[in-house]
């Protein structure tokens, strides 16, 4: 028979399971804001029945409700998706912030940008090229050599400056990875001792591990699984960050970058010294955004120049580009007075003295020109980078009271050339020297004798020198010096007259070129060598700079920029839209809706209000047995 009384524990029951219920509610009403948060679900179901017999045989009468347990709501499938496209995200955006920075180094198009500051150089030798002997044009064209300088020396300034701010981020990062992973080890812990046994869920210490877990797939790519006892176990590119036992440190480690001499920080396991090749997240992006350029990358070379490293490497070629290539042209013209005491052979850009001592398409002087240790053999056929840019100054001779004006080579040694060439489909040939006059009037014919097969240059040439009644005066034979880097390749005439003829591939054995040299030099209003010097910036070609010119060599630098910052803007977007959208089916699932919320407490409310009317009923039930029964007659 039933006990008289077990109603009361029935009710019981379902007073405590509605209040437990509306105590949940309230938990996930209260952290409806909270970062990483879970609804949680009580799960209840019906206590054991008890059988009862009745006239007609046995039956099962229900004995209450009881909390089975209470769980969070959540879709493991979904974090896996969260914290690989977070991972993406994180690494899309540190680039995209990166180029911005980069263009903001540049500054185009704007009236401040260094290709309006290349322009006005270009204008200038074109002023001086309508009067080579204008003190107040030279003075301005060297002004505008400054304004080159200065732009390629700002520009390098704020790029190796960004350099050191990544190092600074790459090191607060590598921080938060140690303290991230060193507070989940904890969290394993303490959620293996409370779901100890299989019954209780530690609700909240899952969704803060979770939560730890999404700021951790936005700094690095990251693989988790979780094992039978509720350990997660977190790897990234192969390293064991964290798991049940312990957690690995990273550590940020800081070397020499070998073209550049700044410091920069790499990510090491702390344990081994391993560098670690992430593959995501905002370190790659970091790191990437710092040091990668084509030349580290196995695909599309212009997809991999995205660094500052890279954009570095661009302004070392320009500053090389000037020292070697302008200097060439500039030290083989003329000042003022056709003297070569006044300029002959002064280099325009780089250090102090004349082009003999300071040769920069020597590769034998790198040791005079930047210091021990920068020879060919330490460093075969170029120095580091750097140095390139560090050389980059005006030379101070062109700023000597006396004479440094005088030493700007606006003019060549006798006006514009009558060059002949035996194939006109063959390269063009470029005349230079040191030439102020002769009591006779010279004639030459080069012939070239050696050329390379793939490119075309010349690597060998014979020359003979005649008076006008046919008397040689002069022959040989040359072969192009290994020591000079620039193309084409100089060749020094019997008497200083030089000759460079450009790279062809229809340039053949034979070829000849033939041309004279008047006795007098030119006059002073002759600027035909400013031309040379104008046509070098935005006309002739430079296999140095991948066979453009300067200026088209730098606007498609700031071109490139343009679509790399577009491009990673575009693909940003797309993944910040992608992880939108699955945190919104996330939130779908675990966040908390305050509508089925409200819901949920008035329907527990009103269970629980229910119980209390039937314990009430119930009591007086009670009372009427207990207190009414046996008083008859009395």
């Amino acid at each position: 028979m039933r006990s008289t009384f077990s109603g009361l524990n029935t009710v019981v029951l379902g007073l405590n399971a509605q209040k437990m219920s509306l105590d949940t509610v309230g938990h996930n009403i209260a952290n409806a804001n909270t970062p990483g948060y879970s609804r949680q679900r009580v799960n209840l179901v019906t206590s054991a029945p008890q059988a009862v017999y009745t006239g007609i045989g046995k039956v099962q009468i229900g004995t209450g409700v009881l909390t089975e347990s209470i769980v969070r709501i959540r879709n493991s499938f979904i974090d896996q998706q969260m914290w690989k496209e977070t991972s993406t995200l994180g690494y899309g955006q540190t680039i995209l912030d990166t180029l911005g920075q980069v263009e903001g180094v540049f500054q185009e198009p704007t009236e401040t940008g260094m290709q309006t500051v290349l322009d006005k150089f270009w204008k200038a030798w074109n002023t001086l090229s309508t009067n080579g002997s204008d003190n107040g044009a030279r003075t301005a064209l060297r002004e505008r050599g400054v304004e080159v300088v200065d732009a390629i020396q700002q520009a390098n300034t704020q790029l190796r400056s960004m350099v050191g701010d990544i190092n600074t981020v790459i090191g607060i990062r590598v921080d938060t990875i140690n303290q991230i992973t060193e507070e989940m080890l904890s969290l394993n812990k303490q959620i293996v001792r409370v779901e100890m046994g299989g019954s209780a869920h530690a609700n909240d210490l899952r969704d803060r591990r979770d939560y730890l877990v999404d700021q951790l797939s936005q700094i690095i790519n990251v693989r988790v699984t979780e094992d039978k006892a509720g350990n997660y176990t977190v790897q990234s590119s192969g390293l064991v960050l964290v798991d049940g036992y312990a957690n690995n440190k990273l550590k940020a480690e800081s070397r020499k970058d070998p073209d550049y001499g700044y410091e920069v920080v790499d990510v090491k396991d702390a344990a081994t010294s391993t560098v670690i090749n992430f593959t995501g997240g905002e370190l790659k992006g970091l790191i990437d955004s710092r040091d990668k350029t084509s030349a580290d990358s196995a695909g599309d070379a212009r997809d991999s120049d995205i660094s500052v490293k890279a954009y570095l490497n661009k302004l070392s070629t320009m500053s090389q580009f000037l020292l070697q290539e302008f200097n060439a042209v500039h030290r083989d013209g003329y000042g003022i007075n056709n003297d070569p005491n006044d300029n002959t052979g002064y280099n325009f850009f780089g250090a102090a003295g004349n082009g003999a001592a300071t040769d920069y398409n020597n590769s034998n002087n790198y040791d005079a020109l930047f210091g021990p240790g920068y020879d060919s053999v330490d460093h075969p056929g170029v120095p580091r980078a750097q140095l390139w840019i560090d050389a980059l100054t005006m030379n101070a001779d062109l700023f000597n009271p006396a004479d440094g004006l005088s030493r700007i080579a606006a003019k060549t040694m006798v006006g514009s050339l009558d060059i002949t060439q035996g194939n006109p489909a063959g390269g063009k040939a470029v005349i230079g020297g040191n030439y102020t006059g002769s009591a006779v009037t010279p004639s030459y014919e080069v012939r070239i004798d050696g050329r390379d097969p793939v490119t075309g240059a010349v690597t060998q040439i014979s020359y003979q020198i005649k008076d006008t009644d046919g008397t040689i005066l002069g022959n040989g034979t040359l072969s192009a010096d290994p020591n000079q880097v620039a193309e084409p390749k100089q060749f020094v005439l019997g008497d200083g007259i030089t000759i460079r003829i450009n790279s062809d591939s229809d340039n053949a054995v034979g070829d000849t070129y033939t041309f004279t040299i008047p006795k007098e030099p030119q006059g002073n209003a002759a600027g035909d060598n400013a031309i040379n010097l104008g046509n070098r910036l935005k006309v002739d070609v430079s296999s140095l700079l991948g066979g453009s010119s300067l200026d088209t060599f730098y606007g498609s630098m700031i071109g490139a920029l343009g679509v790399q910052t577009q491009n990673a803007e575009r693909l940003t977007e797309n993944q910040l839209t992608l992880v939108n959208q699955i945190n919104n089916w996330r939130q779908s699932v675990s966040g908390v809706n305050m509508d089925e919320e409200i819901s949920d407490m008035i329907r527990f409310q009103k269970g629980y209000n229910a119980a209390a009317r039937v314990l009430t009923t119930m009591d007086e039930m009670l009372d009427k047995l207990i207190n009414g029964t046996g008083v008859v007659g009395r």
